[in-house]
């Protein structure tokens, strides 16, 4: 049997385990309980035919010239390389307070590279936050990967494992279809060894750009039904990134980071004194399923001590952008304000259109920011103190990254726009402005901040309608010199929160592209999709409690003028599953109409705190199916912090007549929004029929039963 020496630590109720075999170390997680029910073989790399082939280090770090491991890896992943394989683990350091606990784990390859790798676990948290560095204390090297972080030999439990019983979750994540949940076997991703056991089986997702919610979301999950324990991961990854999913030695092993040479073309000279460091990576491992897992992982980067005074009650919010479309008109506006004030809205937020191009040349150019004289006749400031007295806020909308090529500032400065290969990108009439200019950031001082300043605005929505591409230049290679832009704009929305204190910030990026701890946590709140007045909208935000804080998680609730009380009913139980933003024609509506917005936010405002606080334990989401052309039921359970209460969110699409019967435990009915009429609770279960409608929507409040 081959030696394995073996170093463990605790989490909270998971265990590290550090397994060194032949001086290559991996790391392992699992549930506190189950670290002595290992397999050894498992552990060892013999694969279920009894071929021993060598481990996988935890370190997947990757240098110009590096050679990798002959089981047809080069070309496919950096993964494996002679400088992963040569990094040894030579101490670790565990400090613990109130609060956390560190580990710091040190790597040294023997000719100068020292790899370090952090890990925190906050107490009472379900996660563990990590992140590496590489320090170079010889020559100069080329890096051409360097990830976030690795988990190895899942399952370790048991030595020949049935591909039918492990799942591989992604969440999906397009323009308007967002945290769609895509779960195979491993069987179906031939996750399985061959007769030899050689072999490395890749599966393989990444983005590249600075758009990291396109495509997919930077997050992975890998369940082991029979043994009923989880793993996930989630990423910081606000430009190029990639997770990789590897099967080798009958194991799987997850990880990823910042993208590498192969996905995104950074690679980075390293010289002697230097050190780099990655962004974070957040996972856990649960006893339970993916939503138990998520239900874990969220909380880990939901910066929830940052959370503004005024924010803390997560009040509703106008966004007149489905009434406009753009073309903003202060009368009608106007119409919009004492509706608005009534429902008790705090920010009533101009989105597109309130700036103008002064040549007249094409709608809604950005980059000058010229406040449009002929809605705002009488200057910004005025209206915003008009909306000021109606006990609300006023937001701008901005997009400030982007500069259209018929603007001042792109003819006057196209040296501030980004280049790829010594030529501007410009993307069909859309450039980029260059962060890492001082110069840049000046102007953006005077016509963001400064007119947010001068205007009294209490709220801004920021956009992003494109994506960079590959790289720009400018640095060691196109990667490296996008991931610097990207830096530098990070540093100028922190720049933003510290020149306006109060000020609320948006985060949207073509509805949620921009969906990834980091930006989330710059945040107060994060646009949930452009699927401003969809049924499919019901889906993406169900699908995003797996991802994204709800209390973060600002849903549109659009009212068109042609809206039914049902539509209405639907559309306001869709926004209660995170951030209520009403949008579209609130004025002059029937007065049913009116007492169902009015009972909507009331109700709304009596389960902020299980938004806010609790926990989302079911989401029941695989019985509609498409996004677009949804038939069906869907549900979702939160529950309160102290288990106190849970929030029933129900919905029927193209389905009347559906029945649910949802098991709940120990609770009672105690009021609901749009009760269903045979609303009944019987031995735990709830059961209701949805209506007749084509658009059904009801959420309902439950209490803890009281023990006699």
């Amino acid at each position: 049997m081959v030696e394995i020496t073996k170093k463990q630590y605790d989490f909270g109720d998971m265990v590290g385990i550090f397994a060194t075999i032949e001086d290559t170390t991996q790391f392992v997680l699992v549930p506190r309980g189950c670290e002595e029910a290992l397999n050894a073989e498992k552990l060892a790399g013999i694969s279920p035919l009894g071929a021993r082939i060598s481990n996988e280090p935890m370190m997947h770090i990757a240098l110009s010239g590096d050679g990798f491991t002959r089981d047809f890896t080069s070309g496919n992943t950096l993964r494996n390389s002679d400088t992963a394989y040569a990094l040894r683990l030579v101490s670790q350091q565990l400090s613990e307070s109130e609060n956390d606990t560190v580990l710091v784990s040190r790597f040294e390859n023997g000719t100068g590279l020292i790899a370090t790798q952090y890990l925190r676990y906050a107490r009472g948290g379900g996660a563990i936050e990590a992140y590496n560095e590489l320090e170079n204390t010889g020559e100069t090297v080329t890096v051409e990967a360097f990830p976030s972080f690795n988990l190895s030999c899942i399952s370790p439990f048991e030595r020949s494992q049935d591909p039918h019983k492990i799942v591989l979750h992604k969440l999906l994540s397009n323009w308007s279809g967002e945290g769609k949940r895509y779960s195979v076997t491993a069987d179906c991703l031939a996750f399985e060894p061959p007769w030899s056991g050689l072999g490395l089986r890749l599966e393989k997702w990444s983005q590249t750009g600075t758009m990291p919610a396109r495509g997919q979301l930077p997050f992975v999950a890998v369940e082991d039904v029979t043994q009923g324990i989880c793993w996930a991961a989630s990423i910081e990854a606000p430009a190029s990134w990639v997770i990789e999913t590897a099967f080798r030695n009958g194991s799987i092993s997850v990880g990823g980071g910042m993208g590498d040479f192969l996905t995104a073309h950074w690679r980075k000279k390293l010289c002697k004194g230097e050190t780099i460091r990655t962004d974070k990576a957040y996972f856990t491992v649960v006893r339970g399923g993916l939503n138990e897992a998520c239900s874990r992982l969220v909380p880990a980067y939901d910066n929830r001590s940052d959370c503004k005074a005024g924010e803390y009650d997560l009040p509703v919010l106008y966004n007149e952008f489905c009434y406009s479309w753009g073309d903003p008109d202060l009368d009608r506006l106007r119409k919009m304000l004492p509706v608005a004030k009534k429902l008790g809205c705090k920010y009533f937020v101009m989105d597109d259109g309130w700036f103008i191009d002064r040549y007249g040349e094409a709608n809604h150019v950005i980059g000058d920011w010229y406040i449009d004289d002929t809605v705002f006749a009488d200057g910004m400031k005025a209206f915003s103190e008009e909306v000021r007295a109606a006990g609300m806020a006023l937001g701008l909308w901005y997009e400030f990254e982007g500069v259209s090529v018929e603007s001042d500032l792109y003819r006057e400065h196209p040296e501030y726009m980004l280049t790829y290969d010594g030529k501007t990108i410009n993307h069909r009439g859309r450039t980029f402005l260059d962060f890492r200019k001082e110069e840049v950031k000046e102007y953006l001082r005077e016509r963001v901040i400064g007119t947010l300043r001068e205007n009294n605005i209490g709220y801004m929505k920021v956009d992003y309608n494109e994506n960079v591409g590959l790289g720009v230049d400018g640095a060691d290679s196109y990667g490296d010199a996008l991931r610097c832009h990207i830096e530098n704009v990070l540093a100028f929305y922190e720049e933003i929160k510290r020149s306006l204190p109060d000020l609320v910030l948006e985060i949207c990026s073509s509805g949620g592209m921009r969906h990834e701890p980091r930006f989330l946590q710059l945040a107060d709140m994060v646009s949930f999709s452009d699927a401003h007045e969809n049924p499919s909208g019901v889906n993406v935000a169900c699908n995003l409690h797996r991802f994204i804080p709800p209390r973060k998680l600002q849903i549109w609730a659009t009212m068109r003028s042609d809206y039914s009380l049902e539509d209405v009913c639907f559309t306001a139980a869709k926004a209660m599953l995170g951030r209520y933003c009403l949008s579209g024609d609130l004025a002059d509506r029937s007065e049913e109409i009116e007492r169902a917005f009015e009972e909507s936010v009331a109700f709304y405002r009596t389960i902020v705190p299980v938004i806010r606080d609790g926990v989302t334990t079911v989401i029941e989401d695989g019985e509609i199916g498409s996004y677009l052309n949804g038939h069906g039921r869907t549900y979702l359970v939160r529950e309160s912090a102290d288990g106190s209460q849970k929030v029933v969110y129900a919905y029927a699409i193209e389905a009347p007549q559906s029945v649910f019967d949802i098991d709940v435990g120990s609770y009672r009915v105690k009021s609901a929004f749009h009760a269903p009429s045979d609303l009944a609770m019987c031995n735990g279960i709830l059961h209701f029929t949805s209506g007749q409608c084509a658009l059904w929507g009801s959420v309902i409040l439950l209490e803890r039963t009281k023990k006699r």
